[in-house]
């Protein structure tokens, strides 16, 4: 008894799994479409119809058409300038914001822009301490060169007085000779003589001391010319200007910071020279030249732009192996800094066969066209398509040059 109850108990296992495949190569069976309607495979169908007009006929030919290769790039503008500070002062006030359209000194009826002033209180005082230091020295080489003509004068008149004492000294000394004067007529005669040769020397000398005071304070005029002239040039450095016409793309400063010589405030760029930096293969370079015009395609304003080649950097990038390649594109406000651009390289031409692009038709992922044969029926055939030229579309195969295709 115990033996079939183990025997019955064994067939039912072996009976479930039986059943429980069966459901499963059923699954299977459902899953891969074995139980769907199918159409037998065929290289061509045959178009139950009449002979095709022939106006809806054409050829299938063989073109040239362009061989290119895209090099990707970005735009950058030629112009740009970093202002900065040209001294330590702090920020009085900030004019402009990032994106604001500035103008340059040689703008008509503008003037350059004034981006920022900076604090001159300090320059304005420096600037009154040399105006008062060159009011002072005029003052005083007014008084030296009245001192120095005074000089003049006194020499003149020691001159006489040098010139009379000496034919004085002469007449006694002859009447000494002769025994008309005495011994001390000559002595007063001689002591006057040198009185005058004294007198005369001490003008000449003051003569020389105004000369040199007069020079002296020219040169400290011209000392305190230089400062107020150098303070007056600080007091430009507190206004920051445009250079040229363009756009803020960066500021690094607000009303109040402190500012040193040499740092950047601004970033400016000008739309008037943009050109596309282009990282281009070292074996593509040979192909380029100064002067070739190039198609750039602008992916984000959707638009292509004509430009020629005005920069070969004339070193590869050791690492990537590739070539700076700028080409100049004529001014436009849409092209900013950092837009990513595409530049054709052409490489000549290839041939390939085409057919009219309105006679494909797309059935799922495949691609068909119906093939005309010498009796003027239609057949349908799968073909493998490539690249669009306008109306018409490239053909890797299915199709050989000559046959003829219908073309709605």
């Amino acid at each position: 008894m115990g033996n079939g109850q183990h025997f019955g108990r064994l067939l039912r296992q072996i009976l479930g799994a039986v059943a429980l495949l069966a459901v499963l190569v059923l699954l299977m069976l459902w899953l891969s479409g074995a139980f769907t309607h199918k159409v037998r495979p065929g290289p061509l169908v045959e178009v139950p119809e009449a002979a095709v007009p022939a106006g809806m006929i054409r050829q299938v030919e063989r073109r040239s058409f362009p061989l290119a290769i895209e090099q990707v790039g970005t735009i950058q503008t030629d112009v740009k300038a970093q202002v900065a500070s040209r001294i330590v002062a702090q920020v009085k006030e900030v004019n402009v914001r990032e994106g604001d359209m500035v103008f340059g000194p040689f703008e008509k009826g503008k003037g350059p822009t004034v981006l920022a002033r900076l604090d001159d209180r300090d320059i304005q005082e420096k600037i009154r301490r040399a105006q008062s230091d060159v009011l002072g020295t005029e003052r005083a080489i007014d008084g030296a060169k009245s001192s120095l003509e005074r000089a003049r004068t006194d020499v003149e008149a020691t001159k006489a007085r040098q010139i009379q004492t000496a034919t004085e000294f002469g007449r006694i000394e002859q009447l000494r000779r002769k025994g008309v004067a005495s011994e001390s007529d000559l002595d007063v005669a001689r002591a006057a003589k040198a009185v005058a040769d004294a007198q005369a020397r001490g003008a000449l000398q003051g003569v020389e001391a105004a000369q040199h005071e007069v020079q002296r304070l020219e040169a400290a005029q011209k000392q305190a010319e230089a400062a107020l002239a150098e303070a007056k040039v600080l007091l430009t450095y507190t206004v920051l200007t445009a250079p040229f016409n363009g756009k803020v793309i960066h500021k690094t400063v607000d009303a109040g910071s402190m500012v040193a010589p040499g740092q950047p405030l601004f970033l400016l760029e000008s739309p008037c020279c943009p050109e596309l930096h282009a990282v281009v293969s070292e074996s593509l370079a040979p192909r380029l030249k100064i002067g070739d015009t190039l198609a750039v395609r602008i992916d984000s304003l959707n638009r292509s732009f004509e430009g020629f080649v005005r920069e070969i950097a004339p070193q590869a990038d050791p690492t990537t192996r590739t070539v700076i390649v700028k080409v100049s594109l004529a001014p436009n406000p849409d092209l900013v800094s950092g837009l990513f651009g595409r530049m054709t390289v052409p490489l000549g031409t290839y041939s390939a066969l085409v057919a009219p692009k309105a006679g494909v038709r797309q059935v799922g992922q495949m691609d068909l066209v119906d093939v005309v044969d010498a009796e003027g029926h239609a057949h349908r055939r799968f073909v493998t398509l490539g690249e669009s030229h306008g109306d018409l579309v490239e053909v890797a195969s299915g199709l050989d040059e000559g046959e003829r295709v219908v073309a709605p």
